[in-house]
């Protein structure tokens, strides 16, 4: 059967519409715990590296929760990312398609069947869950979450930290394992995000943690609690896998439906590139973890990155 283009003006790098009718398709370092602490929401002293494993790629299956991509600009996916999202489905993620070749697809692009694509993104990803994986590289580790209000010198500022997990779940709907993490630090501050389950994640995080303590402040000093992510934050492509499509000609190009439209490529995958995911560590027993700082009541205020 032959299938005619919409023509050159829309084929791009293997991507086109089709004109026919006939298609429609734990281990952590934690100082020791206050007096009247409860355990669940680790507390890390000044200088100590919490000791969570932090990778610096990462894939998950599905699309990550909370990332950005409506205004994210694409580059060719690295070896080390590739390596990670080929252990999310090695049948649906592997280098014979990827000798197909792969085309990126970001805000940038004028041309009329990529621009289709990223305008059905979201249904994209709920009609074709199975074929999506996002690799990513690290940006950030231990994200700033929230802070207690700065005690002064010769203070013992009481203080309560609470996390709760909602909203988790599979891939079925496209978007990655995970879900919200509400933190709260009443009177203080509190933070709302997604997270995401790499494909290595070997620990849960409870739905509900709370830890009620105080921070000693010494004189001639000035201090305060932070509140920060047990995982990292990453930026990468989303992979979307023409395996198991079917052939839309006889020299191996694949197809699929989107938007009303017939869609085909010669190419193995379409890279959406993604950003500012946040991934759990693999081996996290809570979502947060607290951070004591203090520092002379004469310098200056150290901002919220992780030290």
């Amino acid at each position: 059967m032959h299938h005619n283009s919409t023509g050159t003006d829309t084929h791009h790098q293997g991507l086109a519409v089709c004109s026919s009718a006939r298609h429609a398709a734990a281990s952590h370092q934690v100082e020791a715990a206050e007096s009247g602490a409860v355990a669940g929401i680790p507390l890390v002293p000044p200088g100590a590296d919490p000791g969570y494993t932090i990778p610096e790629h990462v894939a998950a299956a599905g699309v990550p929760r909370g990332a950005r991509w409506k205004t994210v600009s694409g580059v060719e996916p690295c070896e080390e990312r590739w390596a990670e999202v080929k252990k999310v489905c090695p049948s649906c993620f592997n280098d014979g398609e990827r000798a197909r070749g792969t085309t990126i697809v970001d805000h940038r692009t004028g041309h009329p069947t990529a621009r289709l694509v990223l305008d059905h993104f979201e249904e994209l990803i709920s009609r074709y869950a199975g074929h999506l994986a996002f690799g990513g590289c690290l940006g950030v580790r231990y994200p700033w979450r929230a802070a207690t209000a700065t005690a002064e010198g010769g203070t013992r500022l009481p203080y309560s930290v609470g996390s709760e997990i909602r909203e988790a779940g599979a891939a079925a709907d496209g978007w990655a394992a995970g879900g919200t993490v509400d933190v709260v630090i009443p009177g203080h501050a509190q933070f709302t995000g997604s997270y995401t389950q790499g494909a290595g994640n070997a620990s849960s995080w409870p739905s509900s943690d709370i830890v009620h303590s105080h921070l000693i402040v010494e004189a001639g000093e000035r201090g305060r609690i932070d509140v920060h992510g047990i995982g990292g934050v990453y930026s990468g492509h989303l992979y979307f896998a023409m395996t198991g499509f079917p052939q839309h000609d006889a020299h191996g190009a694949r197809c699929f439906d989107l938007g009303g439209h017939h869609v085909w490529t010669t190419r193995g995958y379409l890279c959406f590139p993604l950003r500012d995911a946040f991934v759990k560590s693999p081996d996290a027993p809570a979502a947060v973890l607290r951070l004591r700082r203090t520092w002379p009541a004469g310098a200056p205020e150290p901002g919220p990155a992780f030290p």
